[in-house]
């Protein structure tokens, strides 16, 4: 039945279809790519409740080697991550995407996960997945220079969760996924700043559901940052295995076993090259071997940027994400953002979006050229920038806060008269005997308007607020008729 409540929901995942004949691609934050926060096996050992990882990284600004430490520290009842927790994580990093980091508050649904994870529909992965949610919940990460922050450009030791709250309901709400009942987790702020700094890489998410060893989608993960600049990666055997993958450690012998069923399992689904062992591994002394990754040379065809359910106005908080998102390279768009103007990048960012949107395809070269020579584009009709309509939006928003300013200023004029008036009035009132107020008001209302004394007649014998407005108006109507604010019998 709580499967079934869960079916119901509309799922909020727009993930091209394998059947489409396109990639599904999803994202991978890059710390989380360079340094695995789970073991590659499906059980730690009883009683073990911390990981460390290490490794030395070149530091350009200081011009030395640098060590870089990870601590990861499991709560006592959950303990530390695996191989299946792993997956969920990145199921979580997709969903927040597929949501564009708008908020580090993310509402999904199990089944949601499922689907995405493409796990079997079953009461036992409903628990899996919350017991891996909440093993995340109750993971410690402790950073020496292991987690790069982009925003600031810098390694910085950092010590900090994965969620800060996590809420799994047993049923979800029908109204789906967004709505208030719905399961929820919030992003650690660490984490999401990473990832609205775009410090993310695309990842080939069809690919990564199809793998079936823990090493190879490690690997695949690793590789594929790494391949960004070279299409050659040579790293100690042991530092991968260990620091990298995620596994136990064990003997030479054991270690290149294990990486070798994952090495297999990429050069079939992958762009892995097939080595032979002796190019694969090679020994660099006593107890040291390297092992060497090499990519197929693949003729891309032409680069085409499908732009799948983009919304109105997609969020642009970050433009070097915006760009990669738009299939511009993250070199190129890390110099777009600093060379061109903020208000051209996101102009011309909306304006690839308005077109494919219309069904006039653009590519990523379009967005590049566009940013490079804006006064080459000329903007279609119908098409209105966030900048220009900012623009437009402070005018209007200047000329109601004039007019604005024009009627209070008329207000504060007229309540100052009103008051003026009123005051003359009661300071005339206040000097007559109850015998000449009497007579004042018997020959005001004789004088009064006809609407005026109609509601005077209306109200007269209820009484209240209503009737003193009357009597009042209509007795100052007289007051300020005689030229000299006197009863006639004084005059």
């Amino acid at each position: 039945m709580e499967r079934e409540e869960e079916k119901s929901l509309g799922s909020q995942l727009r993930i091209e279809s394998e059947s489409q004949g396109h990639e599904a691609f999803g994202v991978d934050e890059l710390n989380l790519a360079e340094f695995p926060l789970a073991s590659i096996s499906d059980r730690i050992p009883d009683g073990k409740k911390t990981l460390v990882y290490e490794d030395l990284i070149f530091d350009r600004e200081e011009g030395r080697e640098l060590k870089r430490r990870l601590t990861l520290s499991g709560s006592d009842r959950y303990g530390l991550p695996t191989a299946k927790d792993d997956d969920v994580l990145l199921a979580c990093i997709q969903i927040s995407k597929l949501q564009d980091f708008q908020s580090p508050e993310v509402s999904f649904s199990r089944y949601e996960l499922l689907k995405l994870l493409r796990w079997s529909d079953d009461t036992r992965n409903y628990e899996r997945l919350s017991q891996s949610l909440r093993r995340w919940k109750g993971l410690t990460v402790f950073s020496d220079r292991a987690f790069y922050d982009h925003a600031e450009k810098s390694w910085v030791n950092r010590d900090f969760s994965i969620f800060d709250t996590l809420y799994i309901y047993r049923r979800e709400v029908r109204q789906g996924a967004s709505a208030p009942g719905a399961s929820r987790f919030t992003w650690n702020d660490v984490i999401f700043k990473s990832f609205k700094a775009g410090y993310l890489k695309r990842l080939d998410w069809s690919l990564y559901t199809r793998l079936q060893s823990p090493v190879a989608k490690r690997l695949y993960r690793f590789l594929d940052k790494r391949f960004y600049r070279s299409n050659s990666v040579e790293i100690d055997l042991k530092e991968l295995m260990v620091y990298k993958i995620g596994a136990s450690g064990g003997s030479t012998g054991q270690m290149k076993r294990t990486l070798k069923s994952g090495i297999e399992e990429l050069t079939r689904e992958w762009d892995l090259k097939a080595l032979a062992d002796s190019r694969l591994f090679e020994k660099k002394g006593k107890g040291s071997w390297v092992v060497r990754f090499e990519r197929k040379r693949r003729a891309l065809p032409p680069t085409i940027t499908k732009v799948v359910n983009l919304p109105p106005q997609a969020d642009l908080g970050n433009l070097e994400f915006a760009l990669t998102k738009r299939g511009v390279g993250p070199a190129a768009a890390e110099e777009l953002v600093q060379s061109a103007p903020t208000e051209t990048v996101q102009t011309m960012v909306e304006l690839f979006d308005w077109y494919n949107r219309s069904g006039k395809q653009r590519h990523a070269g379009f967005l590049v050229q566009s940013i490079r020579n804006p006064n080459s584009i000329v903007l279609p009709q119908g098409f209105t920038s966030t900048v220009r309509r900012a623009e437009q939006k402070t005018l209007e928003k200047n000329r109601i806060a004039q007019e604005r300013e024009l009627i209070s200023r008329r207000e504060l004029e007229g309540s100052r008269k009103e008051e003026a008036r009123q005051k003359a009035f009661l300071d005339f009132w206040r000097k007559l005997s109850p015998k000449e107020q009497f007579e004042f008001e018997r020959k005001a209302i004789e004088k009064a308007e006809r609407t005026k004394l109609q509601g005077y007649s209306r109200s007269q014998g209820q009484g209240g607020k209503l009737f003193e407005h009357y009597r009042m108006v209509i007795l100052r109507d007289y007051f300020e008729f005689n030229a000299k604010g006197v009863p006639q019998e004084s005059a």
